[in-house]
């Protein structure tokens, strides 16, 4: 939600004229089994929609940057966490995946045990 958020913000702080206005706008509140969607757009190109529960929550978000590039990303939020995806979102470096498969692949370490002298 935080990078729904900081994407938006970015595109309104830089993209956002005065002029733009809301085209539509719907919000669903959750209900009773906590089910809510929202979607809105914006004359300046900005689009979002969403749709969740109490199990997680799966978007997209759509603008064009300053460029004049359309970005368009996709999120799924559940219990493996906050995953976004899109051509503008950098890959993992390789040299992070092959920490993250050390770290798996390997016990933990016993602080005190291993402080001893």
């Amino acid at each position: 939600m935080v990078l729904i958020l900081g994407s938006l913000l970015c595109c309104w702080g830089n993209s956002l004229e005065s002029t733009a206005r809301t085209i539509y706008y719907r919000n669903t509140p959750s209900d009773a089994f906590g089910h809510y969607s929202f979607d809105f757009q914006t004359t300046n190109g900005i689009t979002t929609k969403g749709a969740g529960n109490e199990h997680g929550a799966v978007g997209v978000v759509q603008y064009v940057s300053l460029e004049g590039i359309p970005v368009t990303f996709t999120y799924v939020a559940d219990t493996n966490g906050y995953q976004p995806s899109g051509d503008q979102i950098p890959a993992i470096p390789e040299h992070v995946l092959r920490q993250l498969e050390y770290i798996r692949t390997h016990p933990a370490v016993d602080e005190r045990r291993s402080r001893r002298w």
